[in-house]
C-alpha cells in the first residue's frame, strides 16, 4: 500500500467515512497528505493520551493542586477570572447555526455574518471544559458537551462569497477542537456521540483548513497573498482536529508545513529577513514578524496564534519524547528558539512603561522610528491576478489618528505572552532572551481569555484560547 492509500484508509477507518474527499465552495477537498514540498520527511506515528492539545493531564493535575493549596496568588486570581467569566454560566444557551458565515454573505442563504455565534459558543465550551477539569463539577462537563453536540447536530458548513470564511474555519475550528479534546476524557460523553462530533469537525472544519493550506483559495492568488495569521489559524485547527481524531498524518502535515510550507505560516516566511539587534542594548536578537509593518493588532495576533500552535505541538511532544521521529514537534526550539526572538520583537514593539494591567498608560519603551526593521515587500510582482493589493513596508507600523480615533493597534493586548515567557524561562530553563515577553506577561497577569474586557468583544479576543497564567504560571 502506498503512502497516499494508507492515509486514505486511515481516515476512513477512523471515522467510517466513505471517501477522503469533501465538496465545499472551493471544489473537492482531499484530506490526504499531498505529494508536495510541504513534506520534508516527518512521518511520525504518535501516541495520543488525552488531553494532549494545549495541556496535558499532568498540567491539569498540577494546577488543581495549586488551586487547592492557594499557594500561588497569580494562579488563584486567574482561577477566579475563569469562574466568573461570562462564558461559564450553567444557564448559558448555545445558538448553533446551519451555515457559519464570515465575510460576504451573498449566495449563502444567510442574511449576513453570523460567525460570532460559533465564536462565542466555542469559547464557552472551551472555558467550561477547563473549569470541569479543574473542579470536577460535572455540571460544567454536561454544559460543555451540550454546546458541542448542538453545533455538530445543526451546523452543515462554513461559507461566504469571499475568502474570509477560512478565518472562521481556523479560529473557531481549533477552539471547538480543543474544547472537545478536553471533554474526550469525560465518561458522560458516549463514544457514539464523540464520533459524530469528530466527523463534524473533519467534514466542516478540517476540509477547509486543508484546502486553504494546499491552495490558498485558488489560481488567482499566490501562497504568500494571505497574511501569516490566516495560515496559522488554519494550522492550529488542522492540528487540533488531528489530535482530537488521533490522526498522525494530519499532525505531520502541520509539522511539515511549519518548517517548509509555501505560505506565511511557515517559519521561514513568518520571520522577515535577518535577526535584528535590540535597540535598547540588551544584547538580545529580535526576529521581525511578517505582519509588523501592517499594524500591531495583527502582529500581536500572529505572535499569539503561533504561540498557541507551538503549545499544542509541545503538549503532544511531551507524550512522544522517546519517539525520535517526533522531535520536530518542538516548534519552540526550531531555528535556535526563533519563536522566542519573534515574541521579543512583537512585545518590545507594543510595550508601554506604565504599570497598568491593560498596557494603556505610559510611554512606549521604543519609538516606532527607533525599532530596527527589515524592508518587507508584500505580494508585489507576485503571481496573483490582482496586482493592486501589494505593499512595501519600510518601518514598524505605528498608531495614527484618523477621524479623531487612534488606529494601528499598537499597545493592544492579547492573551498568549505567558506561553512565550513560561516555556522558555520555566520549561526550557533559559536564563535570558525573554526580557520583553516577561515584561508583557507580568503586566497582563492574570492573563485571562475571551470575556476579559481588556481584549474587547470582537473576533480578536477569540483568536487565542487564553488562560495562560492559570495553566502555565510556575
Amino acid at each position: 500500500m502506498n503512502k497516499k492509500s494508507f492515509i486514505i484508509a486511515g481516515l476512513a477507518a477512523l471515522m467510517l467515512l466513505p471517501t477522503s474527499c469533501r465538496e465545499n465552495e472551493f471544489g473537492q477537498v482531499d484530506l490526504t497528505l499531498p505529494e508536495t514540498p510541504t513534506d520534508p520527511g516527518v512521518n511520525a506515528t504518535y501516541t495520543f493520551n488525552h488531553p494532549c492539545a494545549m495541556y496535558t493531564t499532568a498540567d491539569f493535575d498540577r494546577v488543581k493542586s495549586e488551586i487547592a493549596a492557594g499557594s500561588i496568588p497569580e494562579v488563584t486570581k486567574a482561577f477566579q477570572g475563569l469562574k466568573t467569566s461570562k462564558y461559564v454560566g450553567l444557564n448559558y444557551q448555545a445558538n448553533p447555526q446551519e451555515v457559519i458565515v464570515r465575510g460576504d454573505a451573498t449566495g449563502t442563504g444567510v442574511s449576513g455574518e453570523n460567525y460570532m455565534y460559533a465564536m462565542r459558543d466555542a469559547a464557552a465550551a472551551y472555558q467550561m471544559a477547563m473549569l470541569w477539569k479543574l473542579t470536577d463539577n460535572e455540571a460544567y462537563a454536561k454544559k460543555s458537551v451540550e454546546i458541542l453536540q448542538a453545533w455538530a447536530a445543526k451546523c452543515k458548513k462554513i461559507a461566504s462569497n469571499d475568502a474570509n470564511q477560512v478565518l472562521a474555519a481556523g479560529a473557531q475550528g481549533y477552539t471547538f477542537a480543543c474544547a472537545a479534546e478536553i471533554m474526550t476524557t469525560y465518561s458522560g460523553w458516549s463514544k457514539a456521540d464523540r464520533d459524530v462530533y469528530k466527523k463534524w469537525m473533519l467534514d466542516v472544519f478540517a476540509s477547509k483548513n486543508k484546502d486553504f493550506l494546499d491552495n490558498h483559495t485558488g489560481n488567482n492568488v499566490c501562497a504568500l497573498h494571505y497574511w501569516s495569521n490566516w495560515d496559522l489559524l488554519n494550522m492550529c485547527s488542522y492540528m487540533a482536529i488531528g489530535i482530537l481524531t488521533e490522526n498522525s498524518e494530519m499532525v505531520n502535515y502541520v509539522v511539515n508545513y511549519f518548517y517548509t510550507g509555501a505560505g506565511n505560516g511557515c517559519l521561514k516566511n513568518l520571520i522577515v529577513g535577518d535577526l535584528l539587534d535590540d535597540p535598547l542594548g540588551s544584547g538580545e536578537k529580535l526576529a521581525q514578524d511578517q505582519e509588523s509593518g501592517r499594524d500591531q493588532g495583527h502582529a500581536q495576533m500572529s505572535a499569539m496564534v503561533v504561540a498557541n500552535l507551538a503549545q499544542m505541538a509541545y503538549s503532544l511532544y511531551e507524550q512522544n519524547k522517546l519517539n525520535a521521529d517526533a522531535a520536530k514537534l518542538d516548534f519552540f526550539a526550531a531555528n535556535d528558539n526563533a519563536l522566542l526572538k519573534l515574541g521579543e520583537y512583537v512585545a518590545l514593539s507594543n510595550l508601554r512603561n506604565g504599570s497598568d494591567n491593560a498596557n494603556k498608560e505610559g510611554q512606549w519603551l521604543v519609538n516606532a522610528s527607533d525599532m530596527p526593521f527589515n524592508k518587507y515587500v508584500y505580494c508585489t510582482g507576485c503571481t496573483c491576478k490582482d496586482q493592486n493589493h501589494g505593499a512595501t513596508h519600510v518601518a514598524l507600523a505605528d498608531n495614527k489618528v484618523e477621524n479623531g480615533k487612534e488606529t494601528g493597534g499598537r499597545g493592544e493586548v492579547r492573551p498568549g505572552w505567558e506561553i512565550f515567557f513560561n516555556h522558555y524561562a520555566k520549561v526550557k530553563g533559559l536564563t535570558s532572551g525573554y526580557i520583553y515577553s516577561e515584561k508583557m506577561a507580568k503586566k497582563l497577569r492574570p492573563e485571562c481569555g475571551a470575556g476579559d474586557s481588556r481584549y474587547g468583544d470582537n473576533s480578536g479576543a477569540f483568536d487565542q484560547l487564553g488562560w495562560g497564567t492559570l495553566m502555565l504560571y510556575r
